[in-house]
Protein backbone atom coordinates (compact mmCIF):
# COMPACT_ATOMS: atom_id res chain seq x y z
CA UNK A 1 0.00 0.00 0.00
CA UNK A 2 1.29 3.43 -1.00
CA UNK A 3 1.89 5.98 1.72
CA UNK A 4 0.11 9.31 1.20
CA UNK A 5 2.42 12.33 0.77
CA UNK A 6 1.64 15.31 2.97
CA UNK A 7 2.16 18.42 0.82
CA UNK A 8 1.03 20.88 3.47
CA UNK A 9 4.51 21.59 5.01
CA UNK A 10 5.98 22.05 1.51
CA UNK A 11 3.21 24.48 0.52
CA UNK A 12 3.70 26.49 3.72
CA UNK A 13 7.47 26.73 3.12
CA UNK A 14 6.93 27.75 -0.51
CA UNK A 15 4.44 30.46 0.50
CA UNK A 16 6.81 31.75 3.19
CA UNK A 17 9.67 31.87 0.67
CA UNK A 18 7.55 33.79 -1.86
CA UNK A 19 6.47 36.30 0.80
CA UNK A 20 10.07 36.80 1.92
CA UNK A 21 11.25 37.30 -1.68
CA UNK A 22 8.46 39.81 -2.33
CA UNK A 23 9.34 41.67 0.89
CA UNK A 24 13.02 41.88 -0.06
CA UNK A 25 12.12 43.15 -3.54
CA UNK A 26 9.91 45.88 -2.08
CA UNK A 27 12.63 46.82 0.40
CA UNK A 28 15.18 47.12 -2.42
CA UNK A 29 12.84 49.20 -4.58
CA UNK A 30 12.17 51.62 -1.71
CA UNK A 31 15.77 51.97 -0.47
CA UNK A 32 17.79 52.06 -3.70
CA UNK A 33 19.30 55.43 -4.60
CA UNK A 34 17.06 57.40 -6.92
CA UNK A 35 18.17 59.74 -9.65
CA UNK A 36 17.68 63.41 -8.80
CA UNK A 37 16.30 65.72 -11.46
CA UNK A 38 17.42 69.34 -11.78
CA UNK A 39 20.67 71.26 -11.79
CA UNK A 40 23.51 69.97 -9.65
CA UNK A 41 27.25 70.43 -9.33
CA UNK A 42 29.51 67.43 -8.79
CA UNK A 43 33.26 66.91 -8.61
CA UNK A 44 35.24 63.98 -9.96
CA UNK A 45 38.84 63.40 -8.91
CA UNK A 46 40.90 61.05 -11.08
CA UNK A 47 43.66 59.26 -9.15
CA UNK A 48 46.30 57.67 -11.37
CA UNK A 49 48.60 54.73 -10.64
CA UNK A 50 51.42 57.06 -9.51
CA UNK A 51 48.96 58.80 -7.10
CA UNK A 52 48.88 61.99 -9.19
CA UNK A 53 45.41 63.51 -9.45
CA UNK A 54 43.27 65.65 -11.71
CA UNK A 55 40.01 67.22 -10.56
CA UNK A 56 37.00 67.99 -12.73
CA UNK A 57 33.84 69.86 -11.76
CA UNK A 58 30.65 70.15 -13.75
CA UNK A 59 27.27 71.79 -13.35
CA UNK A 60 24.80 69.43 -14.97
CA UNK A 61 21.20 68.37 -15.38
CA UNK A 62 22.37 64.74 -15.69
CA UNK A 63 20.84 62.15 -13.41
CA UNK A 64 23.62 59.55 -13.62
CA UNK A 65 27.39 59.77 -13.30
CA UNK A 66 28.19 58.67 -16.87
CA UNK A 67 26.14 61.53 -18.30
CA UNK A 68 27.84 64.05 -16.01
CA UNK A 69 31.32 62.69 -16.79
CA UNK A 70 30.65 63.05 -20.52
CA UNK A 71 30.09 66.78 -19.91
CA UNK A 72 33.42 67.32 -18.06
CA UNK A 73 35.85 69.28 -20.24
CA UNK A 74 39.24 67.61 -20.65
CA UNK A 75 38.12 64.23 -19.27
CA UNK A 76 37.82 61.23 -21.57
CA UNK A 77 36.67 57.78 -20.54
CA UNK A 78 36.29 54.67 -22.65
CA UNK A 79 35.56 51.03 -22.12
CA UNK A 80 33.25 48.19 -22.94
CA UNK A 81 29.47 48.37 -22.63
CA UNK A 82 26.85 45.78 -21.81
CA UNK A 83 23.10 46.25 -21.88
CA UNK A 84 22.74 45.04 -18.31
CA UNK A 85 25.53 47.01 -16.59
CA UNK A 86 26.30 49.87 -18.99
CA UNK A 87 29.86 51.17 -19.39
CA UNK A 88 32.76 49.37 -17.73
CA UNK A 89 35.56 51.94 -17.64
CA UNK A 90 38.85 50.64 -19.07
CA UNK A 91 40.60 53.87 -20.05
CA UNK A 92 40.67 57.31 -18.43
CA UNK A 93 42.46 60.15 -20.22
CA UNK A 94 44.40 57.59 -22.25
CA UNK A 95 45.50 55.54 -19.20
CA UNK A 96 44.36 51.95 -19.55
CA UNK A 97 43.70 49.63 -16.62
CA UNK A 98 43.99 46.10 -18.01
CA UNK A 99 42.81 43.50 -15.54
CA UNK A 100 44.11 40.66 -17.73
CA UNK A 101 47.68 42.02 -17.68
CA UNK A 102 48.15 43.09 -14.06
CA UNK A 103 44.78 42.94 -12.31
CA UNK A 104 44.29 46.70 -12.68
CA UNK A 105 40.88 48.37 -12.86
CA UNK A 106 39.24 51.77 -12.38
CA UNK A 107 37.21 51.90 -9.17
CA UNK A 108 34.55 54.51 -8.41
CA UNK A 109 34.07 55.91 -4.92
CA UNK A 110 31.68 58.45 -3.46
CA UNK A 111 33.26 60.29 -0.53
CA UNK A 112 35.85 57.46 -0.28
CA UNK A 113 33.13 54.77 -0.09
CA UNK A 114 33.03 52.29 -2.99
CA UNK A 115 29.96 52.79 -5.18
CA UNK A 116 27.45 49.97 -5.44
CA UNK A 117 26.74 50.81 -9.07
CA UNK A 118 28.77 51.28 -12.22
CA UNK A 119 29.26 54.67 -13.87
CA UNK A 120 26.13 54.24 -16.02
CA UNK A 121 23.81 53.42 -13.12
CA UNK A 122 25.27 55.58 -10.33
CA UNK A 123 22.70 58.31 -9.50
CA UNK A 124 24.16 61.71 -8.64
CA UNK A 125 23.12 64.49 -6.28
CA UNK A 126 24.23 68.09 -5.88
CA UNK A 127 27.55 68.58 -4.11
CA UNK A 128 28.80 65.01 -4.37
CA UNK A 129 32.51 64.22 -4.70
CA UNK A 130 33.48 61.14 -6.69
CA UNK A 131 36.90 59.56 -7.16
CA UNK A 132 37.90 57.43 -10.13
CA UNK A 133 40.90 55.49 -8.84
CA UNK A 134 43.38 53.40 -10.81
CA UNK A 135 43.56 50.26 -8.71
CA UNK A 136 46.35 47.78 -9.42
CA UNK A 137 46.32 44.15 -8.42
CA UNK A 138 48.00 40.92 -9.34
CA UNK A 139 46.38 38.88 -12.09
CA UNK A 140 48.08 35.65 -11.11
Amino acid sequence: MKEKTNWKPFAICLAAFCLAAAGLLLLYLNLRPAAVKGSKTITLEVVYEDSSTETYTVETEAEYLEQAVSEMEGLTIDGSRTEQFGLMILTVNGVEADYNKNGAFWSITLDDTPCNYGVSQQPIEDGQHYRLVYTAGDAS
